[in-house]
Order: C-alpha cells, then structure tokens, then sequence
C-alpha cells in the first residue's frame, strides 16, 4: 500500500473491530508480494516466497473480507494477476465480504460488481452486504480515526451479517476449521 493508503485505513480498522470481537484474523497487503510475482509463478512454475504467502493468507483462510480501492472504475489489476497466479483451488468454496473504497461518490460500486463476478466465476460464496465507502478521505479524522458514526455502524453491522452468514453455511455443512480465520485482503498497492 502506499504511505497514507486510505484503503490500509478502513483494513487497520476492521481488523480493530475483528480485535474486539476476539476474531482471528491476518491482513494480507498486496504490497508483500514478491516484486516478479506475475512473471515467476505462472504456468506451472512458483517460487517459495509467493507459495508460503498463498498458503498463509489464502489456502489457511475459511473467509476473506476483501478491502477494494476503486482504480478506473474497477478493481486493481494487481489482484487480478494474483488470482491468475494462484487459480481457483485457493478460493473455491470459501465465504467473501467486500467492500469498496473510493474518494469518489459511489465507493467503488463497479468494482464491487466485477469483484463479486469474480469470486463467482471461482466458486466462492459472496456476503450480500457490501459497504460502498465514497469520499472516504473524508470520514477519518486528522488521527486517521473514522469519526463517522454511520460509516462505522455499517462496517460493524456487515461484520456481523457475514459473521451469521458464515455460520450458517457451516451450520449446514459447509467444511468447517475452527483453526482457521479470516483474512483482510487490501487490493491497494
């Protein structure tokens, strides 16, 4: 992420309510990926750095809450190459929360749409609710607290919703790993 990424703000921010909750929980920052990732793990080749990072954050994760900035009306290419390296194993059958990130008026909307394309096209189970956070410069305060009463009660209100979604799935036979946990993924680099 780059310094002062709003999007590293809203995951720092989850992962404090996650706290709260006595969730466990990583956050995966797209940033950590090897430099040559896209060229030195795809077709059948890989390298120990990137397996171990999959294998951490991904294959280990039951659920993800995936932390989308808007870029040109979509999501990161950057996260597109990653899904190209890792293909659909790592994600099939796993439960998504997104959310999207913009300091335009519709927080990243179109992106949400393609995201959740995405996560379909892999066979993952996508949380309805979808925070669109727009102009979210704006929400936090010169502390880099979100100081907005509504924002805030609308991130809590979506982890819950996805935490009762998750347990209904595995209530109804979804796999279930109580060793396992959520990851925070950013998309912004």
């Amino acid at each position: 992420n780059r310094v002062g990424s709003i999007t590293c703000k809203v995951a720092m921010l989850y992962s404090e309510i996650l706290n709260q909750m006595d969730v466990k929980h990583q956050i995966f920052d797209l940033s950590h990926l090897p430099n040559d990732f896209i060229f030195s793990n795809f077709d059948d080749t890989s390298t120990a750095d990137f397996v171990n990072q999959v294998d951490q954050y991904i294959i280990k994760a039951d659920r993800f809450i995936v932390i989308s900035p808007e870029y040109h009306g979509s999501y990161p290419g950057i996260f597109k190459a990653f899904i190209d390296c890792i293909g659909n194993e790592g994600i099939k059958e796993k439960k998504v929360a997104l959310v999207g990130v913009s300091t335009g008026r519709a927080g990243n909307l179109r992106g949400l749409d393609h995201l959740s394309a995405l996560f379909h096209h892999l066979r993952a189970e996508v949380y309805s609710s979808k925070p669109k956070l727009s102009v979210v410069h704006k929400l936090f305060n010169e502390q880099d607290v979100l100081d907005d009463p509504d924002t805030l009660k609308l991130i809590q209100n979506q982890i819950n919703g996805f935490l009762t979604f998750w347990f209904t799935l595995v209530s109804l036979g979804s796999s279930f790993d109580p060793n396992n946990f959520f990851c925070l993924m950013t998309l912004s680099t």
